[in-house]
C-alpha cells in the first residue's frame, strides 16, 4: 500500500458532520506518521487540532485548525474543519487553502443528510475528495446502508475502494477492492488475511464500471469480458480521483487507529500534488506554480491573539515567500510586510525560512489583511476568487455588563470579525440595539465566550427586542395647557391639537393652521418637539407611535411667560391625553422570509411556517441549490428569534433562511395581550 509518489505537497481538509470523528482520525494520522510523539484525546482536551478552550468546553471543533505530517517524502498539510452546521461558512473559507478533502462520515445512513451542504460545495468547486466511513467499530454501525446512501445521493461515481470485514464489535479487518486482497486489523496496523469468497465481487464491478466511464479502452475490456490489468486500474483510479471524477470510499476506526495507514496511502497516491496545480484567478487567468514567479497567495484563516497579534494562514499559489518579501494586499491596495513565517502543528508554531507554491504558511502581523484577501509581490496583481457569504440568519443583542467597557466593545468586535469574517455587527433598524449576527446559536455562543476570554470583557446577551409599534385608528381634538408660576417669570403654553391617523407606513406629519397669531410662529417648533416626544411612548404598551398626523389649530399665549419650552410641554400633555381617545392599536413587524430547504422537507417546512403565523407567498425549485426548494413567506418577526434552530432540527441541518423587514401590521388580540402583560411586568420589576 506504499505511495507511488516520492515528493510533493498535499493540502487536505477534513470535513464532515460534528462527532463523526474527524479530529480523532487526524490525531491517529499524525501519530502514525510520527508527527506527534503521543496521541491526544478530544475528550481529555489534548488533541493537536482541538486546542482552543471553546472546543474543549463544547467537545467539538469550533474553528479551523492546522497540522502537518511527512510521509514518503511528501508533506501533508491538514486542515481540521468544524463539522457543526453553525460553522459551515468558516469551513468553506478554510477550504480556500485546500486542494482536496477527506469527508469523514459515521457508519449511520441517517446522519448522511448532514454531509450534503459541504459535499455539494466540494462538487461545485470540483475539488477532489474521498469519503471515510469512520467509527465502524461502534455498536449499530451500518457500512452497507451508509455506502448505498452515499451512492444514491452523490451518484455511481462514489465507489468503495475498501470494504469492512465485519462491523460493530465484530469489525476485524477490511477488503482492498482495488487489489482484491484482505487485511486483518492489528494493534500495529493490518496484516494480510484470507479474502472472503465473493465478498468484494459487487464492489469490484461497481469500481470498474465507474472507471470505464472515463476510459474507453477499459470499457471495451469490460464489454468483452476481459479482466483489466492491475496497472491500468490503479492508473485510472489515481487520475480520476485526483481530477474529481471518482470519489472513493474508505473505512476506518479513528479511535483504534484502524484504516489510518491505508487512508494516508490514498492521500499520497490519489489526491493532487499541490506543487503541480495551476489555479484560475477571479478573471479566469491561470496562476502557474512557478517557485521563481511572482508571489500569489490567499489567506484562508485568520487568528488574532490579544498580545502577539494577528496570524494569517495562506495558501501559496506562485512564487517563493520569505520573511523579507514585500507584499501587496491587492483586495485593499495596501502594502504588507510579513512579521515572520511559521508552520502550525495545532497551537505550536515553528519558524520557517520560505514557502513555495503549494505550501500552507502562517504569516505573522499582516495588519490590514483578512480572510479571503490575496497577497502578491510588489508590482504584480492577481485576485483569487472567494465565494459570497450568505446573510447570517441568527442574531443576539449584546452589550457590555460594565458600562465602562462600552467604548472598547466596538474595537473588540472588529478584531473578532478579522478572525471570523462570517460574523456581522450592526445596529438594529428600529431599536438601535447592537446586534451580533452569525449562522446559528452555537456560532454566537462560542463567539461571545471567545471574546470574553480573550479580552476580559463580560457581555450581556439576549434575543433582539421585537420592535413593536403603536398607531391610532380614530381621531380627536385635544387641548393641552401648561402653566407654572414662580417668583419671577412663569411658564405658559396653550395648544389645541387635532390628532388623526395616517396610512400605514406614512410615518409622522405635523401641520398648523393658526389664524390671527393666537400662537406665535416662533413657538411652532416647540409644539412639534413636544408632539414627537409624546409619540416616543404610546398609550398601550409604551412603544413608539407611528403613522400619525397632528395639526396645531388653536391656542393662546402670554406675552411675558410664554416660551418654546412652555409650548413643548403643553403639546406633550395634549398628546398624552389625546392618544388614548384615538383607539390605539399595536403593530407588529412582519419579515419577508426566504427559506431554502431540500425538496423532501418542503411540506414539513410549509406546515412549520404556518405554525409560526406565516403567510406563504410562493415556493418552487431553487436555481442555486440542486434538489432544493425556496419558500417565500411573510412571518412575524417575533416568531423568528430561534426559528433557525427549529428549521435545522426539522431538516437534519439542511434548511436555511434569510429575512428582511417588510412592513408593520395589526397584531392579533393574543399577541397584544401577551406583549402588554410583559411590558407591565417589566415595568413593575423596575
Amino acid at each position: 500500500m506504499a505511495a507511488a509518489q516520492a515528493q510533493g505537497i498535499r493540502n487536505v481538509a477534513f470535513v464532515g458532520p460534528h462527532h463523526s470523528g474527524k479530529t480523532t482520525l487526524i490525531e491517529a494520522l499524525l501519530h502514525h506518521a510520527h508527527a506527534i510523539v503521543r496521541r491526544g484525546s478530544v475528550v481529555d482536551g489534548t488533541a493537536t487540532t482541538d486546542h482552543d478552550p471553546e472546543s474543549h468546553a463544547h467537545q467539538m471543533s469550533v474553528t479551523p485548525s492546522f497540522a502537518y505530517l511527512e510521509a514518503d517524502g511528501v508533506r501533508v498539510n491538514i486542515i481540521d474543519c468544524p463539522g457543526a452546521v453553525d460553522f459551515i461558512e468558516e469551513t468553506k473559507l478554510a477550504l480556500l487553502g485546500a486542494d482536496a478533502a477527506v469527508v469523514v462520515v459515521e457508519a449511520d445512513p441517517n446522519r448522511l443528510p448532514q454531509v450534503e451542504v459541504v459535499a455539494d460545495f466540494l462538487d461545485a468547486r470540483a475539488m477532489p475528495h474521498l469519503f471515510v466511513v469512520n467509527r465502524l467499530d461502534r455498536p449499530g454501525a451500518d457500512f452497507a446502508g451508509t455506502y448505498a446512501a452515499l451512492r444514491r445521493r452523490f451518484g455511481n461515481h462514489v465507489v468503495a475502494e475498501h470494504a469492512p470485514i465485519g462491523q460493530g464489535e465484530s469489525l476485524s479487518g477490511f477488503i482492498d477492492v482495488v487489489h482484491l486482497k484482505a487485511y486483518a486489523y492489528t494493534d500495529g496496523g493490518s496484516t494480510p488475511t484470507a479474502l472472503p469468497e465473493h465478498a468484494a465481487d459487487k464492489s469490484r464491478e461497481e469500481l470498474l464500471e465507474a472507471l470505464a466511464d472515463f476510459d474507453d479502452h477499459l470499457m471495451e475490456e469490460i464489454l468483452e469480458g476481459k479482466e483489466p490489468s492491475q496497472d491500468e486500474v490503479e492508473r485510472d483510479l489515481t487520475a480520476d480521483v485526483s481530477s474529481d471524477k471518482i470519489v472513493p470510499v474508505l473505512v476506518a476506526s479513528g479511535i483504534r487507529g484502524w484504516g489510518v495507514a491505508e487512508l494516508l496511502a490514498c492521500i499520497l497516491r490519489q489526491l493532487p500534488d499541490a506543487t503541480t496545480l495551476s489555479r484560475p484567478d477571479a478573471t479566469g487567468r491561470l496562476i502557474e506554480p512557478d517557485p521563481r514567479g511572482p508571489v500569489v497567495a490567499q489567506v484562508c484563516k485568520t487568528f488574532v491573539h490579544p498580545q502577539s497579534g494577528k496570524l494569517s494562514i495562506a495558501r501559496v499559489f506562485s512564487g517563493t515567500l520569505t520573511p523579507d518579501t514585500q507584499l501587496v494586499n491587492v483586495n485593499r491596495d495596501v502594502k504588507e510586510r510579513p512579521g515572520g513565517l511559521y508552520a502550525l502543528q495545532g497551537k505550536n508554531q515553528s519558524a520557517i525560512a520560505s514557502a513555495g507554491p503549494g505550501n500552507l504558511v502562517a504569516i505573522a502581523r499582516l495588519d490590514t489583511t483578512v480572510t479571503g484577501d490575496t497577497l502578491c509581490s510588489n508590482g504584480h496583481r492577481a485576485v483569487m476568487p472567494v465565494h459570497a457569504l450568505p446573510k447570517p440568519a441568527f442574531a443576539l443583542a449584546i452589550r457590555p455588563h460594565d458600562r465602562a467597557d462600552e467604548a472598547k466593545l466596538s474595537q473588540l468586535l472588529v478584531r473578532m470579525r478579522e478572525e471570523d469574517p462570517t460574523l456581522q455587527v450592526e445596529r438594529a433598524e428600529f431599536t438601535d440595539e447592537l446586534l451580533l449576527r452569525g449562522y446559528g446559536e452555537m456560532h454566537l455562543i462560542v463567539t461571545v465566550e471567545r471574546l470574553q476570554r480573550k479580552y476580559n470583557v463580560k457581555l450581556d446577551t439576549q434575543l433582539p427586542a421585537v420592535p413593536y409599534r403603536e398607531t391610532i385608528t380614530g381621531k380627536t381634538q385635544q387641548q393641552g395647557r401648561y402653566k407654572h408660576q414662580t417668583g419671577g417669570h412663569g411658564m405658559f403654553g396653550d395648544v389645541h391639537l387635532e390628532i388623526e391617523p395616517l396610512p400605514r407606513g406614512a410615518g409622522f406629519k405635523f401641520d398648523e393652521r393658526i389664524v390671527g397669531g393666537v400662537v406665535p410662529k416662533q413657538f411652532f417648533p416647540g409644539v412639534e418637539k413636544g408632539v414627537k416626544e409624546a409619540l416616543e411612548r404610546g398609550p398601550l404598551a409604551g412603544f413608539p407611535v407611528v403613522d400619525v398626523h397632528v395639526t396645531l389649530y388653536d391656542g393662546s399665549y402670554h406675552s411675558v411667560d410664554s416660551n418654546e419650552m412652555s409650548f413643548k410641554l403643553a403639546a406633550a400633555l395634549a398628546m398624552r391625553e389625546g392618544l388614548p381617545k384615538c383607539h390605539p392599536v399595536l403593530l407588529e413587524p412582519i419579515s419577508r422570509v426566504w427559506v431554502t430547504v431540500p425538496s423532501a422537507y418542503t411540506s414539513t417546512v410549509l406546515q412549520q411556517l404556518s405554525g409560526h403565523r406565516g403567510q406563504i407567498l410562493s415556493y418552487g425549485p431553487s436555481d442555486e441549490r440542486k434538489g432544493a426548494d425556496i419558500i417565500q413567506a411573510l412571518v412575524p418577526q417575533a416568531e423568528l428569534g430561534r426559528y433557525l434552530t427549529e428549521l435545522r432540527t426539522a431538516t437534519q441541518g439542511l434548511g436555511y433562511f434569510t429575512a428582511e423587514h417588510d412592513h408593520f401590521e395589526f397584531a392579533p388580540p393574543k399577541v397584544v395581550q401577551s406583549v402588554t402583560a410583559e411590558r407591565k411586568e417589566a415595568a413593575a420589576a423596575k
